[in-house]
C-alpha cells in the first residue's frame, strides 16, 4: 500500500482501528500522513513519523462530511466553526434550501437574510458570487467549504417577489446566474420550495435552471414543497425535475410531519428505490431529531398570509380583517402548542425556549394571537422547533442504504453566541448518530454510519480524494472513542459542544488534538 523507498513522514498515527470510509469494518493499521495527504495505511513498523501518536484503541475514520448545512451564515463571523468541529466534520456543504448568501446584496430585497450578518458585524462586500468564495478563502476556515447554488436567492435576484412564471428575458437571467455560479465552482443547485419566493416556480422553471447545473456535472438538492401532507406528491415532483434535467436528485432532510402523515416515508423510500432502479441517480439526508426548526410563520401561518414582500406580510399581522382570518384558520388547524417550542427571537428573549403554549400563558393570551403578536414585534423573524416527527420514521430513513447524513445546521461559539438559540443539531448531529443509532440502539453499524457521514456524501460531492482513508486521500481525518463519543446539546440548553473526538485533522493540519481546538484555520474553500 506504499513505496518500500519511502519510510518516514510527518504525523504517523499508530495502533488505531481504521475505518476506510466505504462501508468496511475497521482494521487494525497505522495511518501516515505528508503535507496534506495520506501516503500510506497499514503495518508501518519500519516507519518514522516527525510527530508520532498512538491512537490504540481509538477509532480512526474519515473526517465526516455534513452533506446539508446552512453554514454560510455563519461563516463570515465564525470561521472557526467551533460546534461544527467538535462534531469531527471538516467538510461543509452549504447553500441549501434555495438559500445562498453569496448571491445576496446589501439592498433592501435581502434584508431578510441581511438579519443574519450585519448583527455580528458582516458588512456584504461581495459583488459576485465568485468574490464571495474569495473572500472566505482570505478569512480562513476552519472547516472545509462546498457552495451551492440557491434558487430562491437567485429567483429574489431577478423577479423580486412576484408570484408568477418568469418571461422568457428572466429566465435566462436566472440561467445565466445559475451558470457563473458553477463556473465560480459551486457544486450543485438548490430549492427550498416551502419557502417564499422559491414556492412561486413551477417545474418548467425549475427544470429549465435545474439543466444549467446538470452541464457543469452537478447535482440538484431540494426542501420539498410539503414534509407532511403532501410529502408523497412532492418526492414525485422532485424525482420527475430531476429525471427531466437529467441530473442526480438529492431528498434534504428527510421525514414525514404531523402525526397523521408518520409511516408515509415507507411509500417515498419504495418510490425512490423504484426510481433508482430505472436507472436515476437518488439519494436522501436525515438529521437525527424528531423536531424540525424553521421560521415561525412558515411552520405557524397559512400559507397565504406569508406570501408577497416582508412589508406586505406584517401588515397582515396588524390588519383586522387580515388578522382575523389568520387567527381562524390557525385554531382551525388545532396545532399542539405545547410542542412548539420557541427559538431564537432576539427582540423577546424572555420566551426562548418555552412552548408557545406556555408563552402565551405568561403574555395572557390566546396562542394564535400571541403568535401573530410575537412574528409582529420581532419584524416576522422568530424562530421556532416543531416536536412533530416519528422516531420510528427516523430510523427508517437512517436505515436506507440511500440516506446520508447532513445537520441541516450551522457553526456557533458556545460562548461568543450563549444568547442565541439554535436546534442541537448545530452542535450533536454526527456524535448523536454515533451515540444513539450505533452504540445504543444497533439501528445501524459502525462502518454503517461511518459510510453514510463519509464514502456516501463524498460520491455525491464527486470528492473522490477526500471521504475515504487511503493513500493519495487529502488527511482529513477525525480520530474518536466510541466509547464515548456523545452530543451533550439540548433544546432546553443548546450550547453544549459534543466529546469523544479526541483529534481532527483538516488538510493534514491538527484542528483538534487530545480534545482541544488547536486554533488552526485549515480548511478552504472546494470548488
Amino acid at each position: 500500500m506504499h513505496d518500500a523507498s519511502q519510510r518516514t513522514c510527518d504525523i504517523l498515527l499508530r495502533g488505531g482501528i481504521v475505518f476506510d470510509g466505504l462501508g468496511n469494518p475497521g482494521m487494525c493499521a497505522d495511518v501516515a500522513i505528508t503535507d496534506e495527504r495520506i501516503v500510506a495505511i497499514g503495518e508501518l513498523d519500519d516507519w518514522h513519523g516527525a510527530t508520532e501518536v498512538s491512537v490504540e484503541g481509538l477509532c480512526v475514520a474519515p473526517a465526516f462530511i455534513d452533506i446539508h448545512t446552512h453554514a454560510d451564515f455563519s461563516l463570515n463571523h465564525h470561521p472557526e466553526q467551533l460546534s461544527v468541529l467538535y462534531q469531527g466534520v471538516s467538510t461543509q456543504v452549504g447553500g441549501n434550501c434555495g438559500i445562498c448568501v453569496g448571491l445576496i446584496d446589501d439592498t433592501p430585497l435581502f434584508r431578510q437574510e441581511q438579519r443574519w450578518l450585519k448583527p455580528h458585524g458582516v458588512e456584504i462586500r461581495w459583488r459576485s458570487f465568485r468574490e464571495y468564495l474569495q473572500q472566505l478563502d482570505e478569512l480562513g476556515l476552519g472547516t472545509n467549504y462546498i457552495a451551492l447554488c440557491g434558487h430562491g436567492t437567485i429567483r429574489k435576484k431577478v423577479m423580486g417577489f412576484q408570484k408568477r412564471p418568469p418571461e422568457p428575458n428572466e429566465l435566462d437571467a436566472m440561467r445565466h446566474e445559475v451558470a457563473l455560479c458553477m463556473e465560480a465552482g459551486a457544486r450543485g443547485f438548490s430549492t427550498g420550495l416551502e419557502y417564499v419566493p422559491n414556492s412561486y416556480a413551477d417545474v418548467d422553471e425549475i427544470v429549465a435552471l435545474a439543466k444549467v447545473a446538470s452541464q457543469y456535472g452537478g447535482f440538484y438538492t431540494t426542501h420539498l414543497r410539503s414534509e407532511g401532507d403532501y410529502l408523497v406528491e412532492c418526492v414525485e415532483e422532485a424525482i420527475q425535475i430531476a429525471e427531466r434535467a437529467e441530473i442526480p436528485l438529492q431528498l434534504a432532510h428527510h421525514k414525514a410531519e404531523g402525526r397523521h402523515n408518520w409511516g408515509k416515508v415507507h411509500q417515498t423510500l419504495l418510490r425512490v428505490s423504484q426510481a433508482v432502479e430505472q436507472g436515476q441517480d437518488v439519494m436522501l439526508d436525515v438529521y437525527p431529531y424528531t423536531a424540525y426548526q424553521t421560521s415561525m410563520a412558515v411552520a405557524c401561518l397559512p400559507h397565504w398570509a406569508i406570501e408577497g414582500e416582508p412589508n406586505e406580510v406584517l401588515a397582515r399581522f396588524t390588519d383586522p380583517d387580515s388578522r382575523q382570518r389568520i387567527i381562524a384558520e390557525m385554531r382551525a388547524r388545532a396545532d399542539d402548542w405545547e410542542r412548539t417550542i420557541i427559538g431564537s427571537t432576539p427582540h423577546n428573549r424572555e420566551f426562548q425556549g418555552l412552548s408557545v403554549a406556555h408563552a402565551a400563558r405568561v403574555a395572557g393570551k390566546e396562542p394564535a394571537e400571541f403568535v401573530l403578536d410575537l412574528l409582529a414585534e420581532a419584524g416576522g423573524h422568530v424562530g421556532v422547533a416543531w416536536f412533530n416527527m416519528s422516531e420510528e420514521d427516523l430510523r427508517t430513513v437512517l436505515r436506507y442504504p440511500l440516506t446520508m447524513v447532513g445537520s441541516d445546521g450551522l457553526g456557533y461559539d458556545p460562548h461568543k453566541h450563549k444568547d442565541e438559540r439554535p436546534h442541537p443539531r448545530s452542535y450533536g448531529s454526527f456524535p448523536r448518530v454515533l451515540r444513539k443509532y450505533v452504540r445504543e440502539e444497533g439501528t445501524i453499524s459502525l462502518e454503517e454510519a461511518i459510510f453514510k457521514m463519509t464514502g456516501l456524501p463524498s460520491a455525491r460531492l464527486k470528492l473522490f480524494d477526500r471521504g475515504v482513508l487511503q493513500p493519495t486521500a487529502y488527511a482529513d481525518i477525525v480520530v474518536f472513542d466510541y466509547a464515548t463519543i456523545s452530543d451533550h446539546s439540548t433544546f432546553d440548553h443548546p450550547h453544549q459542544l459534543s466529546t469523544g473526538v479526541v483529534h481532527l485533522l483538516i488538510n493534514g493540519h491538527w484542528t483538534i488534538r487530545d480534545g482541544v481546538y488547536t486554533g488552526a484555520r485549515a480548511g478552504r474553500v472546494l470548488r
